[in-house]
C-alpha cells in the first residue's frame, strides 16, 4: 500500500501518535499503569506515562523490530481490502 492511497486527513496530536506506538510495540503490557495492563492497551495521558518512564522501549522497538511490525500490519491491511472487497 502507497502511502498516497491512505488518506489521513487529520495529524494526530504528539501524545496520541505515542499512544498508537505504544499499542504497536505492546508496551502497555509492562506500563505502570494497571489500567493499560489489563485492558492491553495504553490508556493515553500526558507523555503518555510509558513514554516519560522508559522512552528507550520505544527506540529499540522500532529500531530492532520494525521489519515483523511491517509485515504484520501488511498482512492486516491486506486482510481488511479483501474483506471490503467482498
Amino acid at each position: 500500500m502507497s502511502r498516497a492511497s491512505f488518506p489521513f486527513p487529520v495529524v494526530p496530536d504528539c501524545d496520541d501518535t505515542l499512544r498508537r506506538l505504544a499499542d504497536v510495540l505492546q508496551i502497555p503490557l509492562t506500563c505502570r499503569n494497571h489500567r493499560c495492563r489489563r485492558a492491553g492497551q495504553c490508556q493515553g495521558g500526558y507523555g503518555p506515562p510509558c513514554y516519560f518512564e522508559n522512552h528507550g522501549d520505544f527506540v529499540a522497538g522500532v529500531r530492532e523490530q520494525m521489519p515483523e511490525y511491517r509485515e504484520y500490519w501488511s498482512a492486516q491491511r491486506r486482510t481488511a481490502k479483501a474483506a471490503l472487497r467482498r
